[in-house]
């Protein structure tokens, strides 16, 4: 199990903000949270709605705009330049409707991040534990795991209690895990910190989001609330009975109290630029897969494998425009803004995989493990022997695997050497890019003794 795995509850109550997420502010303090009133049912809530509306095949953009609004962060119109430079100015996250649109086609795709890498790759960007927390050997990952676990897992328990301000984005981001995991059928789930140790978009951008955001930059969060966005142009994604229905659900800050165990070597802005760049260099990739053919057999029966070709794209101008005027290119080396030109990406590394739908049916026996100069890699697919008789070989015996090839592609995140940045699981069903689905047919023995003889 990963070390992220399964935690107690309040493991670490000596350093931890407590089980019962109160904080200590006295009442007059101006980010008292008496009238917070977002519950973990309500959170789950929009969790469900989220993963219902992927499945379905629909656009979560305004889903995905409204959640970033209910924690404080507005969703700029594209061409809002100077609200973006003024963000970045105050240490502020910054999000536009290309990101929120980007970061929908991710959950369309498949498109996550492995939790695990994420955690490893903040020490790339010198982020530490604080004292006492950096006592505990186990690590910035286990840490942080641990305390969002055990708040959330509180806020399961008690799940039409109302949350405090800053225990609302870290309790959602772990709801956001639990809905997956219920899907999966994922035993034991609430017992586990990341389910399926994967981040989705809204997970990874959350999270970087209320890392990176410095404590002293927290303090213009009010000031720059999405009621009072004067100089920036908002975009109309969000807007429609999604918006209006996370509205009525989540209430909270991108403040967290994940900020009360790190600590940033970045400046204000520095500390934005990265968690900025994290999502649009990420999202702003376009991964597509194809098999070819998507229906095969069981050797000998043909066609008996397939060709999986993968192909990386950068989808956005960004190194030539936007990212200039907002974020700069001579920061690059400490941010991880090394934004990539619009186009194919060559030099990242794949490793190829199958959906569970398909084990035991098949392997890679030739696989590209790198982009060319296109943007491709290619690799080839092949069944299983399973030589029946041909008596074997009736229409109500026929049966068949589905699922989809996969891959992880690593290296997209300059900054995040760790960070095995995109792990495709390509559902047909979601209006994915590419057809990745593959469905293997067979006949099978019913018996270890059937001989399917026929007198």
């Amino acid at each position: 199990m990963s070390r992220l795995g399964l935690i107690g509850v309040c493991v670490l109550s000596a350093i931890a903000v407590g089980c019962d997420s109160n904080d200590k502010r006295e009442p007059d303090d101006e980010t008292d949270d008496s009238s917070v009133t977002t519950t973990y049912a309500q959170l789950a809530s929009v969790a469900k709605v989220i993963y219902d509306a992927v499945e379905a095949g629909e656009d979560v953009s305004p889903y995905i705009g409204e959640i970033f609004e209910a924690f404080g962060v507005p969703v700029l119109a594209n061409d809002d330049i100077e609200g973006a430079k003024a963000r970045i100015a105050a240490g502020l996250p910054v999000v536009t409707a290309r990101l929120v649109g980007r970061m929908a086609q991710g959950y369309a795709d498949g498109a996550f991040v492995d939790a695990e890498s994420f955690f490893e790759g903040l020490a790339e960007h010198g982020v530490s534990l604080k004292p006492p927390a950096d006592q505990d050997s186990r690590g910035i990952g286990y840490v942080l795991g641990s305390t969002i676990y055990s708040n959330a897992y509180a806020s399961w328990s008690f799940s039409g209690t109302p949350l405090t301000a800053k225990t609302v984005l870290p309790t959602f981001v772990w709801a956001l895990g639990q809905e997956r995991a219920r899907r999966a059928n994922v035993p034991n789930a609430v017992l586990k910190t990341w389910p399926d140790g994967r981040f989705d978009p809204l997970q990874m951008t959350l999270m970087t989001f209320t890392i990176f955001l410095k404590q002293s930059a927290a303090a213009h969060t009010t000031a720059m609330a999405p009621s009072d966005t004067a100089g920036q142009s908002r975009s109309a994604l969000v807007a429609g009975p999604a918006a209006n229905f996370i509205k009525d659900q989540i209430k909270g800050e991108v403040t967290s109290f994940a900020q009360d165990f790190v600590e940033l070597p970045l400046d204000e802005q520095d500390a934005a630029k990265v968690s900025v760049c994290g999502s649009l260099i990420l999202y702003g990739h376009k991964v597509t897969m194809t098999n070819t053919p998507s229906l095969i057999w069981r050797a000998p029966l043909a066609p008996s494998s397939t060709q999986v070709k993968l192909t990386l794209t950068f989808e956005d101008d960004y190194h030539d425009n936007w990212a200039g005027e907002v974020i700069g290119h001579a920061t690059s080396a400490v941010t991880g803004c090394e934004f990539p030109r619009q186009g194919p990406i060559e030099g990242k590394a794949v490793k190829w995989s199958v959906s569970d739908g398909l084990d035991g049916q098949g392997s890679y026996d030739v696989a590209q493990p790198i982009t060319d100069a296109s943007g491709n890699a290619v690799a080839t697919w092949r069944t299983i022997s399973d030589n029946q008789p041909e008596a074997c070989r009736t229409l109500d015996r026929q049966r068949d695997a589905n699922g989809a090839t996969e891959a992880v592609i690593s290296g997209l995140l300059p900054g995040w050497s760790t960070l095995e940045s995109i792990v495709t699981f390509l559902n047909p069903n979601t209006g994915g890019q590419g057809n990745a689905s593959l469905t293997v047919n067979y006949y099978p023995r019913l018996t270890i003794d059937d001989t399917c003889h026929r007198e």
